[in-house]
């Protein structure tokens, strides 16, 4: 009997997402992820709980503005993911620290500039396919925020801030976003980043 394509994607998994996850290894420092991303415009950021950190771990010369964006600190490792979905393909930078457990991801949206996104992902490796990523066990989406993301420097450290933007994002960005944090099973925040 004939499915048609979005029944068949449905069938995949649960949540009606692909399964089958294609990701690329950056070659790149997570400090250089940083200073890149302001250049970005806005992207959906989505960090999890349990974000818990020796401070031996932390970057030296790094700092945030809130906790909410402490996660990105952690960062030993980034993948280049994307997969298509029900909705649409989707795209996004995972976050992963030094056990291998996801601490954050950040999607593309119709409103971030994609000229700086590939210009981030240029020196991606070649593209596999990778298993569903590992979320900690005692982990899920602390939320989801609409954030265009500023780098700072104070007192000769780098502080990274984000401002919230759901006002200036475009109608089809907001639905975009609303589908992705409902398929992290996260809920958006109202606290600013500022």
């Amino acid at each position: 009997m004939f499915n048609p394509l979005s029944r068949r994607l449905q069938e995949l998994s649960p949540q009606g997402t692909a399964s089958a996850i294609c990701g690329r290894r950056l070659r790149l420092p997570p400090a250089q992820l940083i200073e890149g991303l302001p250049a970005l415009g806005c992207v959906l950021y989505v960090p999890m709980w349990g974000f818990r950190s020796p401070a031996q771990e932390m970057p030296p010369g790094l700092l945030v503005e809130t906790l909410l964006l402490a996660p990105l600190l952690r960062i030993r490792r980034l993948v280049a993911a994307s997969s298509i979905t029900v909705e649409g393909p989707r795209e996004w930078i995972e976050c992963v620290d030094r056990r291998g457990d996801t601490c954050a991801r950040l999607y593309l949206l119709p409103d971030t500039d994609y000229l700086a996104w590939d210009a981030l992902l240029a020196c991606a490796g070649p593209a596999t396919t990778m298993p569903a990523p590992r979320r900690p066990h005692e982990s899920g989406p602390l939320g989801a925020q609409l954030l265009c993301f500023q780098v700072r420097w104070l007192g000769g450290l780098q502080v990274l801030g984000g401002e919230i933007v759901s006002r200036r994002v475009s109608p089809l960005g907001r639905q975009l976003a609303g589908l992705i944090a409902r398929a992290e099973a996260a809920s958006c925040w109202r606290t600013p980043c500022d």
